[in-house]
């Protein structure tokens, strides 16, 4: 029997290798298994690998613990070599158990690759005419190249796997077709090994096939969206056509996704990390050609939520971050949609990334304090009589445009209203918006709801009108005045 350990609810949660075993934890039923996966019965083996596969899993409580134990006590290698075993169920199981020891786990995705066994038995197993064998395989190469950037370069190099892979996108059965799309996918996320993939032509011949083949359902879909993605890891930030991922759909997807992910919750039956969809989408936010799409599928709203909710978790925690923060500093530089950024969040998540509260570390914090900095000089007025809820009951709506005009006219002009607002701002520095005068003319206060009047509009040319939900605040006009009496 396995030796029990009293495990508190919080470390039962951590399936995902973020906690360290109890000191001398180890799994005697896991030694077993591995010494049985050299029995000569074929049997015996094939069972000690579908043993190793379930303690792998991450349904098991202790996953990431019995992974490290498996691959410190020598069962990857074993495993490797039990691809080249004649009896079918052995090459399944083993395969099995090796697509989930590397699942969220960056050091056995090392350990499978650098072995000399298995990439060149994967290959061979992708060109089997068995398809369980055939997915197995994709998805063992999916989880390499997922959850360890390095094992990347050295699958792609090796001969004939990227051919394989590609010939199973094209002419493999409907299984195999989608997970050699999500193994592509992850590739391409890769730096380093972008040349090497388009000089392979991976987006013209089998990316681009993969989107354009006729089909329904939701593994379908999911197909679709990830060789979509893999196309914008590859050309988004370049000016060429993209073909069919420009179409609105494919765009608004992704975005979707995002927000399914950040949720935890999984979209046509994948569970999505955020890092594998921000990527994709800050490849899209580089083209002009894309911006407008992703600015109206809700993008800065979605990177609104990832900074808010952000929380380091694992090795890739403050990529996601990075990736999130390079979006909406990338997209804030176009003018004509600066104005949603306002009624986004994204002010206030930025201002909370760059407090570093949450241990966001010092690259994240120097960005948000970049785009902190735009946000806060880029100028906006305000008519607080006109918002949705709080201008309901201005005293305001009792004056007609006239004499509205004069009071604008006369509140936006002037040393008076310099003096005010220093007063006001002196009083209301923790509201949005933080500086409400730079002394450059540029005036940064509340947002409102609700169109401006034309005759109000032209009183002040030379301030940018947004929308923005705001909390209790002294409408500003009606401070200038007080300050007057």
């Amino acid at each position: 029997m396995m030796e029990v350990f009293d495990i508190d609810s919080e470390t039962r949660m951590a399936v995902d290798g973020s906690t360290e075993p109890p000191e001398g934890y180890r799994d005697p039923d896991i030694s077993i298994a591995i010494r049985e996966l050299k029995s000569p019965n074929h049997r015996n083996a094939s069972i000690a690998a579908e043993f190793l596969f379930e303690r792998s899993h991450t349904e098991h409580e202790r996953s990431s613990w019995n992974k490290d134990q498996i691959r410190n006590e020598g069962g990857i290698p074993i495993l490797c070599h039990l691809l080249k075993s004649p009896s079918w169920h052995v090459r399944y199981h083993a395969c099995s158990a090796l697509s989930e020891l590397a699942f969220r786990n960056e050091k056995n995705c090392k350990a499978i690759v650098e072995n000399s066994w298995a990439l060149q038995s994967l290959v061979e197993m992708l060109s089997t005419t068995y398809t369980t064998m055939q997915e197995d395989a994709a998805l063992v190469i999916n989880n390499c190249a997922a959850f360890c950037e390095e094992a990347c370069l050295v699958m792609i190099r090796h001969p004939g796997l990227v051919q394989a892979l590609k010939a199973l996108v094209t002419d493999g059965l409907f299984g195999a077709k989608n997970v050699s799309v999500g193994a592509i996918n992850c590739l391409t996320r890769c730096d380093s090994a972008k040349k090497l993939l388009n000089d392979l032509k991976i987006v013209e011949e089998a990316l681009i096939p993969a989107i354009q083949e006729a089909g329904y359902g939701e593994k379908y879909n999911a197909r679709v969206c990830r060789a979509s993605m893999a196309i914008a890891n590859l050309t988004g930030s370049c000016y060429e056509p993209l073909t069919t991922i420009s179409h609105y759909h494919t765009v608004a997807a992704m975005v979707e996704i995002l927000g399914y992910s950040l949720e935890g919750k999984s979209w046509a039956g994948i569970n999505f990390a955020p890092y594998s969809v921000l990527y994709p989408l800050r490849s899209l936010a580089y083209n002009p050609k894309h911006q407008s799409e992703l600015i109206q599928c809700g993008l800065i709203e979605r990177i609104a939520e990832t900074m808010n909710s952000w929380r380091l978790e694992d090795h890739r925690s403050r990529q996601v971050l990075l990736l999130a923060i390079d979006i909406a500093n990338v997209l804030f530089e176009a003018p004509e949609y600066q104005e949603v950024f306002f009624s986004s969040g994204i002010f206030s998540a930025t201002k909370l990334t760059a407090s570093g509260r949450r241990d966001e570390g010092a690259e994240c914090i120097a960005l948000a304090e970049n785009l902190l900095a735009k946000l806060s000089k880029f100028p906006v007025a305000v008519w607080m009589g006109l918002h949705h809820r709080l201008g309901t009951n201005s005293q305001f709506q009792l004056l007609d445009e006239y004499v509205l005009g004069i009071i604008l006219e006369y509140s936006f002009t002037g040393d008076p209203f310099k003096r005010c607002v220093h007063r006001v701002a002196e009083r209301r520095s923790a509201l949005p918006g933080g500086r409400y005068w730079d002394g450059t003319g540029q005036i940064c206060l509340a947002r409102f709801h609700g169109p401006v009047s034309p005759t109000v509009a032209s009183f002040m040319p030379q301030f940018r009108i947004m929308p923005y939900a705001v909390s209790c605040m002294d409408i500003l006009v009606g401070a200038r005045c007080s300050e007057t009496r």
